[in-house]
């Protein structure tokens, strides 16, 4: 079958790309009949018969991975560090940024989040359909709530003692929110490049 750019069905003439329309209504509007939304990847597994966390997320019947979607794995390395980036410049006394200490600090992260991608799905095609907000914020989540610990958990190796909690707490609430944010601007810009050439 023909492969279409993101995993997604090729868009009608005229049509705005979903990530525009999700931006401009919150509220899902009425359009005719909406495409049927892909089945998450732990009712996958429920189908097959696993339990949750048993097993690769498999869409489609595959199982995708950062090499799937190269470009988003890269925005999603990058948006992790900036938030390193952030939090070392927030801890040191002029605002200045040692380069080596950010990559450090965002090495533990970067690796949970793709090492852990093909369990939590989140490089599977995306389901643009009029709750695409949702939709991206949902299949972050997933990621954030499997990576983001485990994340922390190796930097607490690294150095050697158990991170306090307000260290946890700022952490899992800055990167979800810096992961969506950046996935919701890469597929307005590569929706807009998706209608360009189309």
């Amino acid at each position: 079958p023909p492969s279409f750019p993101s995993g997604g069905a090729p868009r009608s003439a005229g049509r705005r790309a979903p990530a525009v329309d999700a931006l401009m209504s919150l509220s899902p509007t009425s359009r005719g009949s909406a495409r049927p939304r892909a089945a998450p990847p732990s009712a996958l597994r429920a189908a097959n018969g696993d339990g949750p966390g048993s097993g690769p997320a498999e869409i489609d019947g595959r199982v995708y991975t950062p090499l799937d979607r190269p470009l988003l794995a890269a925005v999603d390395a990058v948006s992790l560090v900036v938030f390193a980036a952030v939090g070392r410049s927030s801890h040191s006394p002029d605002g200045a940024l040692d380069p080596g200490a950010v990559l450090v600090t965002a090495l533990p992260f970067v690796v949970a989040w793709l090492s852990l991608s093909p369990l939590t799905g989140v490089y599977s095609p995306d389901d643009r359909d009029e709750n695409f907000l949702s939709e991206v914020a949902s299949k972050v989540a997933g990621g954030w709530a499997a990576s983001v610990p485990v994340g922390i958990a190796l930097r607490g190796a690294i150095k050697g003692y158990v991170p306090p909690m307000p260290f946890v707490l700022v952490t899992l609430i800055s990167t979800l929110v810096i992961l969506v944010a950046s996935r919701l601007l890469f597929s307005i810009v590569e929706d807009f490049f998706v209608e360009l050439v189309n």
